[in-house]
Parts: C-alpha cells; sequence; structure tokens
C-alpha cells in the first residue's frame, strides 16, 4: 500500500502544542505518513528552542527553517516570511508530498500555501474560517483558504462563513479545535504534583493564569497594554502565572513589562510552561486573563472563565466564559472580582456552551487526508465571488 505522504509546518510553540493531537492522529493512520518542518521559534534559544520538545515526542522533524529575525519591528516578521518562502520552495519541491498541511493564519502557513498554489500539491488549511479583527492574522488566515484546496474550520459558524465568501462547500469540513484533543489526553497531576514541576513552593487557589500577546495594529502599546494587565491583577493580591507572549513584533515591550513583576511573590513568570502542567493550571485556574485564543477556543471546555483583554479576539466566534474588557486595570480588576464573589457570573462560565467540538479532531483530520480524493476536482478551485 502506497502511504499519502503529509508535510506539515509548525513555527512556534503554543500552534504546536494544538497541532500535535492532528499530528499524532496522521502518525497512528497506516495510510498516512507523517513529514514535519520545524521552523520560526522551535528554533530559537530565546523562545525554549522547542524544536527539542517535538522530538522528545518522538515526531521526525524532516527539515528545519531558520526564519525568526532579532527583531521587534513590523518587518522583521514579513522578512522572515521571505526567508521561510525560499527555503520551503525547494523542501516542497524536492520531496512532492501528497498533502500539505497549513494550520491557522502565521507567517508559515501563508509560506507553505503559496508553494502548495505554485506547485499544484494539495494544500489543507486547519483553522480556516475564523476571525481575528484588528490583526494581519486575519488577513492571512483568509488568503491562506482562498489558495487551500481542503478547509478545515474549528466550528460551524467558520464553515459557513467560507462557504458564503464563494468556497465550494464539499471542500469545507467542520472538525473542531484540536486544542480540546490535547486537554482531553493531558494526564491530570494533583496541587504537590503540579507545584513541583512548575518550581513554585504551593500553588494557592485561587489563582490566574494571564497570556497576553501583541497585537499587529497595536504593536507601539503592547507594553503599556500589558501593564494595565498586571497592576489589574496585583491590586487583586492572588497568585498568578504570567506565561511569555509569542514571537510576534511588540512582544519584546511585554516580556519587559513581565520581568519587572516578577519579583513580586504572588508572580510567577515562566518562559515556556510544560504542556502537561499548563493544561493542569488551566484546570485549577480561577480566571484566565489576557487575549490569548486559549480563552477563546479551549477556556468553554473547561469551564473557564477568561477577561479578554483589548482588541485581539474581540470579533470571534465565542462562547458564554468569556468576558470582553479594555486595556483598563480597573475595568480588567473590576471583571475578575465579579467572577470571583458572583456565583452567577461564575456559573455563565462554568455552564457555557462549547462550539468547538468533542476533542477528536485530530481523528477526523487524519481521516479526511487519507480518504478524500486527490484529482483535479480537488485542485482546480473554483471561487464564486
Amino acid at each position: 500500500m502506497n502511504k499519502r505522504r503529509v508535510l506539515a509546518i509548525t513555527g512556534i510553540r503554543s500552534e504546536y502544542y494544538l497541532q500535535r493531537p492532528i499530528f499524532q492522529a496522521i502518525a497512528d493512520r497506516p495510510e498516512l505518513e507523517l513529514e514535519l518542518v520545524a521552523t520560526g521559534a522551535h528554533l530559537s534559544p530565546l523562545h525554549g528552542y522547542s524544536v527539542k520538545e517535538i522530538e522528545a515526542d518522538g515526531f521526525p522533524v524532516a527539515e528545519r527553517v531558520e526564519s525568526l529575525l532579532y527583531s521587534d519591528r513590523d518587518a522583521g516578521r514579513i522578512k522572515g516570511a521571505a526567508l521561510q518562502l525560499q527555503v520551503l520552495a525547494h523542501i516542497v519541491d524536492s520531496r512532492r508530498p501528497d498533502w500539505l498541511l497549513a494550520a491557522g493564519d502565521r507567517e508559515e502557513t501563508i509560506s507553505l500555501a503559496l508553494c502548495g498554489a505554485y506547485m499544484n500539491v494539495a494544500t489543507a488549511h486547519y483553522s480556516a474560517g475564523d476571525r481575528v479583527v484588528g490583526n494581519v492574522d486575519d488577513t492571512v488566515r483568509h488568503a491562506v483558504s482562498s489558495m487551500a484546496h481542503l478547509l478545515l474550520t474549528t466550528h460551524e459558524e467558520a464553515r459557513e462563513r467560507l462557504i458564503r465568501a464563494g468556497q465550494e462547500e464539499w471542500r469545507v469540513h467542520n472538525v473542531g479545535h484540536a486544542g480540546l484533543d490535547r486537554i482531553r489526553c493531558a494526564p491530570k497531576l494533583d496541587s504537590r504534583a503540579l507545584a513541583a514541576v512548575l518550581n513554585v513552593e504551593k500553588i494557592q487557589e485561587p489563582y490566574l493564569v494571564i497570556v497576553q500577546h501583541p497585537i499587529s495594529s497595536e504593536i507601539e502599546d503592547s507594553g503599556l497594554a500589558m501593564r494595565e494587565t498586571l497592576m489589574a491583577v496585583s491590586e487583586l493580591g492572588l497568585q498568578a502565572f504570567v506565561s511569555y507572549p509569542n514571537s510576534d513584533p511588540g512582544s519584546q515591550g511585554i516580556i519587559n513589562e513581565v520581568l519587572g513583576f516578577g519579583s513580586s511573590p504572588n508572580f510567577h513568570v515562566f518562559q515556556n510552561i510544560p504542556d502537561v502542567a499548563f493544561v493542569n493550571l488551566l484546570r485549577g485556574a480561577a480566571v484566565l486573563v489576557g487575549n490569548s485564543s486559549l480563552g477563546i477556543q479551549e477556556a468553554p471546555f473547561l469551564g473557564l472563565p477568561v477577561v479578554n483583554v483589548g482588541q485581539r479576539q474581540s470579533a470571534r466566534h465565542h462562547a458564554e466564559n468569556v468576558f470582553f474588557v479594555p486595556h483598563d486595570r480597573k475595568r480588567i480588576a473590576s471583571q475578575v472580582r465579579s467572577i470571583l464573589e458572583d456565583d452567577s457570573v461564575r456559573e455563565r462560565a462554568r455552564g457555557c456552551s462549547n462550539p468547538f467540538g468533542d476533542g477528536h479532531t485530530g481523528e477526523r483530520v487524519a481521516t479526511l487526508l487519507a480518504s478524500v480524493p486527490l484529482d483535479k476536482k480537488l485542485l482546480n478551485k473554483d471561487l464564486t465571488f
């Protein structure tokens, strides 16, 4: 039996954790063979050199593409994408896989999709159809969907949006969010084990988790925005676990603010939180604060209340667990207090709907990659605008 070769790409720790269940499901299918390209922040010591974690998980890293420039400017990201595209073109040309798998909305995603479009290689776009208003990622995501041949959405509204935008209905499949697979499969740690992994003396409930990233339209204000969040949390006097931001422009301003609060006894700052520990932190957290997509897409599965700060994620499809506030320390602190002190507010989050699936996304993606006919109908797209 000839296996279908799937060439996938990953560029950053958080996105890898979401794709990992898909990679595992592909690796488990006898009809499929996974080849993985690691790029971007995975190869950066500043971001924990997380390619080692990919290898530790047992996935073969077929190629490494150095592309992350040491820059905090908007131009740095597109220059990195140009480096990626040049090398990826050679990789795809030499390997000629049956499928390219591109996920989300980052520069490695559009670089790989461009290779598929120009070289006539079937491309699947996972997490197609979402919205992230105010960020370049939104534009990138929809451009990738226009080039891709198979569109995999995380919820039904995204599937319907793509069809309204002119995508042929048979190409678009709602497979759910793979982050739920990650949560479902992660082993449970008690508070003592969790504290040991995180190297903290004790887990003190209620505690908060803070994950905040820059937004491309507000790069210069990223540090000030993070300061408002950290000041709000410090006023509450609760234990807080703070993760470094992603590698996008504006991240250095956030890191500078985070390090300034690192000496506080209530704040625990992490460049990289091990995945199982992070999932268990979320399981026990009272509130998630910041603007990460995990608050929108994964937190409903846990019934975890989320205070989403600022414009990032504001137009995204979400459940009742998310409370949107501006970059204002008083509003942030007030919303967190409301969740902690008001049973009805807390129950709204705990009893929220979950539009993002059942934790078996990886299996659905692998099944589609193994079964969708690789023919001219798939490769010849007909977009009706």
